[in-house]
């Protein structure tokens, strides 16, 4: 019964060991996503910030057209 006992001990640890290195992978995956969608986000909040300026000058262009 004891060599049936260390069998399971083995392979519970075989499995906690192998559980742990697929949650650091998946944590890292995350890790690097975020990162990426937030270098993402910063550029689409930039170039949005370029759009409203150039609107800006072009409604005051078409306004002093206008005159």
């Amino acid at each position: 019964m004891t060599d049936f006992m260390q069998k399971q001990i083995e392979a519970s640890e075989r499995l906690y060991n192998m559980m742990m290195a697929d949650h650091k992978q998946r944590f890292e995956k995350i890790a690097e996503v975020y990162a990426l969608s937030e270098s993402l986000q910063k550029k689409i909040n930039e170039r949005d910030e370029e759009i409203r300026k150039l609107k800006l000058k072009l409604l005051t262009y078409e306004s002093l057209e206008r005159m």
